[in-house]
């Protein structure tokens, strides 16, 4: 557990987080309005599913434009982080269930050995995130 102590990465330069953020900012805005469409588009039929994918695609993407926005007004090296503990939990959640969702679909056994090298790489990213969210929660 002692190489988790010193888990939080060094925070980006302001003249890289500007850039990156004025770069990025337009493409999530473009992101944003093309979910925003997806659960309005006139020539498919409003089932659970489709306004349930929409709602998740358009949370995302509006999430996603608030980070890249955050790049562009939130000084790195200050006392706010990038993505709180919570979010960071929320991600490693997605994360998590991708797999599981992919066994129950039954797209992983169309091709099984990428499938199980991109599960291993799921877990991996899960617990990092746990880690980094479990060590932002205790240093906050």
């Amino acid at each position: 557990m002692e190489e988790y102590e010193d888990i939080e990465p060094t925070p980006m330069p302001r003249w890289v987080t500007i850039p990156l953020g004025a770069i990025l900012a337009p493409f999530t805005l473009l992101c944003v309005i093309g979910s925003a469409i997806l659960l309005v588009a006139p020539n498919v039929p409003p089932s659970f599913l489709t306004v349930s994918l929409g709602s998740i695609f358009l949370a995302g993407s509006v999430w996603v434009f608030y980070l890249s926005l955050r790049l562009l007004f939130v000084n790195p090296k200050g006392r706010m982080k990038f993505i709180s503990p919570l979010g960071l939990r929320a991600i490693a959640l997605v994360f998590a269930v991708i797999p599981i969702t992919s066994v129950a679909i039954g797209t992983f056994w169309e091709k099984p050995l990428v499938n199980s090298i991109m599960t291993i790489a799921y877990i991996g990213i899960v617990l990092r995130l746990w880690a980094v969210a479990k060590n932002r929660a205790k240093n906050a």
